[in-house]
């Protein structure tokens, strides 16, 4: 397929409807069919009309259905067959539960089911942590599953009580690199690595070694950039360690005391963002449904979050460029990762009025790192707050309502923030389409003339060390 560089702008084009010859191959799971309908419809001789938009929506749909092609290549069996290395007495059924429970991603392609499904790449190490309670259960019978990473949290609120605030220092390397099969000496590689962006909860943020010189942006997606030709007998890697401290701020919130009102700065955060954030019917009665009565900001979106946390199963999603509206996937299917959920609690607010917006990077446990999102919401006199409804809603069904009620307005200091805003150009541009076009929590790259697929890249973190910092 050729590569040509994407128009960050055309995202918004993913609201266009596309033609039915089109979506029936794509709900069918027949994606290179799809590719070339796409291909006969962009033809001159069978479309001389087609207006430039509904061109460029084509054009986007191709790279879609490209990389759906090749990323849901394990099939239901060889997903069975991985379990049963590490889970003795794991079956087809046990697949088949955790399917049917909401915790799994899957396509369904041609064949009888199950046997028709078919999973990405890393759905197994997703669903292996996703279901971690369900599946040491299962090799542990009679055993009841304790959720350690919990204490770890209720030791922070703690704290955080205390103290007004909590803080941990991490330090933490990062890398990536094309795969050995994609390396091609001589030519211009550029990579774009996530870096602790300067907030009010971040401090003491450090570059402490790259193998490469880099550049530390300041945009709301805050990374450190490198471009280079790869040399004979490189491996063409990015690598860079660094160490910040992250403070979370105890509020107390009292709903007597909230107050109407925000600032100008605030209202930016009060509209749509095309195609994803967008004020669409169902949304629009939900909101109005949900926030009947409540009489301040604080309690309208107190009845969004607990909605949100009650109804939405927190499940590992395909890669946000193959969904056409994030929030509303969650609405309709009842299930969505971290991403989707902080999503729809924040188009919901705005719909409502209350100020919101987008924060993230990773979850950075003492021994361990991966991607998280969440939002920000504005409430005078408190200005902004936190509010985490995938960790909120994950303590709701463990029956834990103090955590719960405490990632409404509270975080805990365990937090790697590199993107302060949602959909935003990397700085600088990045020329064909992104792996995460919204934001980046592991690393973007391509070289000069090609774009590189997750699947072309090996990207890595880790936790080098971490310390209580207060």
């Amino acid at each position: 397929m050729k590569h040509t560089p994407f128009d960050f702008d055309d995202l918004a084009l993913l609201v266009i409807e596309l033609p039915d010859s089109l979506k029936n191959l794509r709900y069918a799971g027949r994606f290179a069919e799809e590719a070339a309908e796409i291909d006969r419809l962009l033809s001159p001789d069978t479309h001389p009309s087609f207006e430039p938009l509904m061109r460029k929506r084509l054009e986007l749909e191709r790279i879609l259905a490209d990389g759906l092609s090749r990323d849901y290549d394990m099939s239901f069996d060889d997903m069975v067959a991985l379990f049963q290395k590490n889970y003795p007495g794991f079956e087809a059924k046990n697949l088949c539960d955790l399917i049917d429970s909401g915790h799994a991603d899957y396509l369904i392609g041609q064949g009888d089911l199950p046997g028709a499904i078919r999973f990405q790449e890393d759905a197994y190490a997703n669903l292996t942590d996703c279901c971690e309670g369900y599946l040491w259960e299962l090799t542990h019978p009679g055993e009841t599953f304790r959720e350690t990473f919990n204490e770890l949290r209720h030791e922070d609120m703690k704290r955080m009580r205390e103290n007004g605030k909590a803080s941990r220092q991490f330090t933490v390397a990062m890398s990536i690199r094309p795969d050995e099969d994609k390396l091609r000496p001589g030519v211009k590689f550029r990579a774009w690595l996530p870096f602790p962006a300067v907030t009010p909860e971040q401090s003491g943020i450090e570059l402490l070694e790259s193998n490469r010189e880099v550049t530390i942006t300041d945009g709301p997606i805050r990374t450190a950039y490198a471009e280079y030709p790869i040399e004979a007998g490189d491996d063409g890697k990015l690598a860079i360690t660094f160490r910040y401290t992250c403070t979370a701020v105890y509020h107390d919130l009292d709903e007597s005391a909230a107050k109407p009102g925000y600032p100008a700065e605030a209202a930016a955060y009060l509209g749509e963002l095309e195609p994803h954030i967008v004020f669409t019917p169902y949304f629009r009665s939900l909101a109005k449904e949900l926030t009947a009565g409540a009489s301040s900001p604080l309690a309208k979106a107190r009845r969004i979050y607990d909605y949100v946390t009650s109804h939405v199963k927190y499940s590992y999603m395909r890669e946000y460029r193959f969904l056409d509206n994030i929030p509303m996937y969650g609405a309709v299917n009842g299930r969505g990762d971290c991403g989707l959920q902080a999503l729809m609690f924040i188009t919901l607010c705005r719909l409502v009025g209350v100020p919101a917006r987008w924060q993230s990077g990773n979850a950075a446990r003492p021994t361990s790192i991966g991607s998280h999102d969440w939002a920000q919401f504005y409430v005078e006199p408190w200005g902004w707050l936190p509010c985490d409804p995938s960790y909120g809603g994950g303590m709701r069904r463990a029956g834990d309502t103090e955590g719960w009620n405490w990632y409404f307005g509270n975080l805990d200091p365990c937090r790697m923030i590199a993107c302060t805003e949602f959909q935003r150009q990397l700085d600088p541009p990045k020329t064909f389409f992104r792996v995460d076009p919204y934001d980046n929590q592991s690393g973007e790259a391509e070289y000069e003339d090609e774009r590189l697929d997750p699947r072309d890249l090996t990207r890595t973190k880790r936790i080098v060390e971490s310390a209580r910092a207060d």
